[in-house]
């Protein structure tokens, strides 16, 4: 990547991170629910993005960018939807076990680095690195299954 087009790129981002973020005011069940819809369609997307570059091995980076781009804008949102405790007792449909809140810490750890990951199969999309990527994109699904394994109720 160009060093002059990182102010222009992470501009891009945070602009994107603005529009996705959930709205303040909003009760806690609707961000519980607007965590599911968000991890629901990430997962669709990573798949698809997944079947794309490892699966059908494309090398055509422009084909599967679009992909790439609507995980990091999901990813911007999902931080924000964890601030506050929303145990499964009280909000029947969360998925979220109680490890999220006991070890918060650590769960904003592996947040931070799927986000991280994802920025990452993006710009080694966005360089054309397709062999390199569909490695990333292979790590970072192991890493969501042991995420998955520890904090989330299936």
């Amino acid at each position: 990547m160009h060093k002059h087009s990182l102010p222009a790129r992470s501009a891009f981002f945070l602009l994107l991170a603005l529009t996705f973020l959930p709205v303040q005011g909003g009760s806690l069940s609707e961000d519980v629910n607007l965590r599911i819809e968000t991890f629901d369609e990430m997962e669709r997307i990573f798949k698809a993005l997944r079947f794309k570059v490892v699966n059908l091995r494309s090398e055509d980076p422009d084909e599967v960018m679009a992909y790439s781009e609507d995980l990091i804008h999901y990813a911007y949102r999902l931080p924000g939807l964890f601030e506050e405790v929303s145990p499964r007792e009280v909000f029947g449909q969360s998925r979220a076990r109680p490890e999220i809140w006991e070890q918060k810490e650590r769960y904003d750890d592996l947040m931070n680095e799927f986000i991280d990951n994802l920025e990452e199969i993006n710009d080694l999309l966005n360089q054309g690195q397709m062999s390199a990527a569909g490695r990333q994109i292979d790590r970072t699904a192991k890493s969501c299954r042991r995420c998955h394994n520890t904090f989330r109720y299936r």
